[in-house]
């Protein structure tokens, strides 16, 4: 595909013409926005549609191109594609500054600058996970061109050569883990109802921040003298939840009486979003004197009540099941770890042992 020249994108391409149009504002709806940072004094400029964004960088038919791509079952997480679309902007800032191409388009990024571009990330200390991600969205997105538009001549400018080695058995990036008395202080430091209800309905469900976001109350139906959610899973799956009873009082308090509208909603009766539960979950972590070195997310509260399943002895299948994994190889992520960390332990125990009775000169014993 050959860059196309076009005049400026107005803004009001994106205003509201008519039903035919209604697919794209779906799909501008499901990418959300997004404060760009200003690349010279790194600060957040205002909030602004995805879509708007994309418009803006790419040129025609890759615009189209990349719609198609963002709003099909290729991409088929929300939050997968809000990631992917800012990912794009950034490959279209890195064709500008090094390919010299005002707006971006299929094959606007070369082998040469895929080279440069993650010479400079390792440079710039960037995680080897992080790398491979944004490199796996260019050739996702290349890959789809190939099929959609029948172009058999487009390649991925990506090579295994230009992706850096990940270990997977590297803990430092890993999401942390809260022991049960971690997260119980996390739940104590709650000063509301509404505080306290979304640290633990994320961890009773182990769902992620997206799914408990969108859960709203005409969702719970009384079924068999239970309460029933029907949660909305990663992909659009529907899965349903019974509500144990505790849960469900608490639930009762934070609405009181109310039959519609999120379950989620702030002490303002804002309804939250990620961000919102971000910002509370770090204050409540601080509050309970947890992970000092980062911030409680909702991620970590999902990790920690898988990881407590594990503990309690349930069967990795079942942990999948609950997660909601497709592969079982993400949900021993979490485990493995767990052991891992366990038999270190017991192995550098083992160690002490033989040279214990040697050290007590160097080092008195305790009482």
């Amino acid at each position: 595909m050959s860059e196309h020249i076009v005049a400026p994108r107005p803004t009001s391409e994106l205003e509201r013409p008519g039903a035919a149009q209604e697919a794209l504002f779906w799909l501008r709806d499901v990418l959300g926005t997004v404060a760009p940072r200003n690349p010279r004094n790194r600060r957040l400029g205002e909030r602004r549609y995805r879509l708007e964004l994309l418009a803006e960088c790419l040129d025609r038919d890759t615009f189209q191109l990349v719609t198609s791509w963002l709003g099909s079952e290729a991409v088929p997480a929300v939050k997968s594609k809000q990631a992917y679309a800012d990912d794009i902007r950034l490959w279209a800032t890195v064709a500008r500054e090094l390919g010299g191409h005002e707006r971006f388009f299929i094959g606007a990024i070369t082998p040469d600058i895929i080279e440069t571009w993650t010479k400079v990330q390792k440079a710039q200390g960037k995680a080897p996970r992080t790398i491979n991600r944004r490199l796996s969205v260019l050739t996702a997105l290349s890959q789809y061109a190939k099929w959609k538009t029948k172009d058999q001549s487009i390649a991925s400018p990506v090579t295994k050569h230009d992706r850096p080695k990940v270990d997977p058995r590297d803990e430092t990036t890993a999401t942390p883990i809260l022991e049960v008395p971690e997260f119980q202080a996390v739940v104590n430091a709650a000063q509301t109802p509404r505080q306290a209800l979304v640290p633990t309905f994320i961890y009773t469900l182990a769902g992620r921040v997206t799914e408990c976001c969108t859960a709203h109350l005409h969702h719970i139906k009384a079924v068999g003298g239970e309460r029933k959610l029907d949660l909305r899973r990663k992909g659009g799956k529907g899965r349903i939840w019974t509500i144990p009873d505790r849960l469900g009082l608490l639930i009762d308090v934070c609405t009181e009486g109310r039959a519609e509208g999120p379950i989620l909603l702030d002490d303002n009766d804002v309804p939250m979003d990620r961000h919102a539960v971000d910002r509370l979950l770090t204050r409540l972590g601080r509050a309970a004197d947890v992970l000092p070195d980062r911030d409680l997310t909702p991620h970590v509260l999902r990790a920690s009540k898988l990881t407590h399943m594990h503990d309690a002895g349930v069967p990795v299948e079942e942990i999948q099941e609950y997660a909601d994994h497709a592969a079982i190889e993400t949900t021993l992520r979490y485990i493995r770890r767990r052991e891992s960390a366990a038999r270190k332990a017991k192995h550098a125990a083992a160690a002490v042992a033989v040279y214990d009775h040697l050290v007590d000169r160097f080092v008195p014993r305790k009482g």
